[in-house]
This record gives C-alpha cells, sequence and structure tokens, in this order.
C-alpha cells in the first residue's frame, strides 16, 4: 500500500533534510540546470543514494555509461576513496570540459578516466581488458540498455551492483503499445532483470525510476 504520495513539497522536504549536497555539486547542478537538455541530469537525492551505496560496498572500481556534464560522476567520485579509479564512458566530449573542470576544482580529476566513442564500442574494449568493477551506472543511449545490461553483467564483480536510471521514462512504461522503441527497449529490459536469475533487483520511484541490479554470487545462483 503506497503510504504517501511525492508531492513536490514532500521531495523539496526530503532534498532539504536527507541530502548533503557539496557546494561544488550544487554549483554543477545549477549551471546544468540552464541547458536545453538539463532533464537528463540525476536529481540531487539520487547521487546521494548511490553515494551511499558506494560507500556501504567500499566501492574503489565505478563504471559509469553516460556522463553528461559529470554531475553523477562527481557524486560517487567524492564518496570513493582516494585510490578509487572510475571509468567514464560517454559519446560526445561536448560537456567534457566542463565537467573536468569541477573534478579538477573538487580534487578528483586523478580518480576518473574518460573514453569518447559510443558506449557498446568502449564495453567491449573493457571486457577485452578484463576489467571489473564494484558498481556500474547505466544512463545513456535508452534504445540500448538491454545490451549495456549485459555488458555489466560481464564487467561487475559477483555481489556488485548494477544501477540503471529513468527505468520509468516519466511513466511511459505503462503504455500497452508505445510508440517510441526505447520506451519499448525499457519495458523489455524491466521485464528481463524481474525474471532475471543471475541478479537480485530493487525498483525504486526515485527520480526518473532507479533499478537496482546486484549480480549474485556464484553459489548463490
Amino acid at each position: 500500500m503506497q503510504k504517501a504520495l511525492l508531492t513536490p513539497e514532500l521531495h523539496r522536504y526530503c532534498l532539504e533534510h536527507g541530502v548533503r549536497e557539496h557546494l561544488l555539486l550544487r554549483e554543477l547542478r545549477l549551471e546544468s540546470d540552464k541547458l536545453c537538455n538539463s532533464q537528463m541530469l540525476i536529481n540531487p537525492d539520487q547521487g546521494a543514494f548511490m553515494a551511499q551505496l558506494a560507500r556501504l560496498m567500499c566501492a574503489k572500481n565505478y563504471l559509469e555509461i553516460g556522463v553528461f556534464t559529470g554531475y553523477s560522476t562527481l557524486w560517487m567520485a567524492l564518496a570513493m576513496p582516494n585510490d578509487a579509479k572510475i571509468t567514464a564512458l560517454d559519446i560526445s566530449d561536448k560537456y567534457l570540459q566542463s565537467a573536468s573542470t569541477y573534478w579538477q576544482r573538487a580534487g578528483v580529476a586523478e580518480k576518473i578516466t574518460t573514453i569518447i566513442a559510443p558506449a557498446a564500442e568502449s564495453l567491449r574494449a573493457l571486457q577485452q581488458t578484463n576489467a571489473v568493477y564494484d558498481i556500474a551506472f547505466i544512463d545513456a543511449n535508452k534504445s540500448e540498455y538491454v545490451e549495456y545490461y549485459e555488458a555489466c553483467l560481464r564487467l561487475v564483480r559477483p555481489g556488485g551492483l548494477i544501477i540503471i536510471d529513468n527505468v520509468l521514462m516519466y511513466g511511459q512504461v505503462l503504455d500497452g503499445n508505445p510508440r517510441k522503441n526505447y520506451v519499448k527497449v525499457l519495458q523489455e529490459l524491466n521485464d528481463l532483470i524481474y525474471h532475471d536469475e543471475r541478479v537480485e533487483v530493487c525498483m525504486l520511484a526515485i527520480g526518473d525510476g532507479m533499478t537496482l541490479a546486484r549480480k549474485k554470487d556464484m553459489y548463490e545462483a
């Protein structure tokens, strides 16, 4: 049973009482909000949630698919230890200079390696290097989410976590016959993960919907 309707006022209360947003994170978010495609940015509560998961897991290796202005990257970089390694994939370097400036100002740039190329291509290359990650975050081309998920399952360690953003797509996943292909892909992915015995799943109505898929250890499979 739904206990409370998350009104804008309640969401604002959650942000004011439950999120400690670093001053540079806030500055970057406000700058990103001025962009015409600012809806691509995660919410502060999502960033705080992901950062808390990284701390709880003592994560040292993080893979991000879809960087945009580097806001989610900065959340994770600030939460992870000095010897952490972050691999950030994006198809464009349009916002990379601005993102890098904030990473430098926050003193976390040394943790972050960016790869500019189509994500599917970058993921194949990472698999060939036998890279292993504690956490992977998917927030890029929705039409390729199934491929990204399968690639992350190969790249994330047993017991590791795959976080997927926009799994509700502004409620469009409820459409019986969606016209947009990426909505169909999200519906397919949500069904796939729910029935996937390789992972433990939790879908949350945070932001535009966020799924946590924990890769099972061998003894759990």
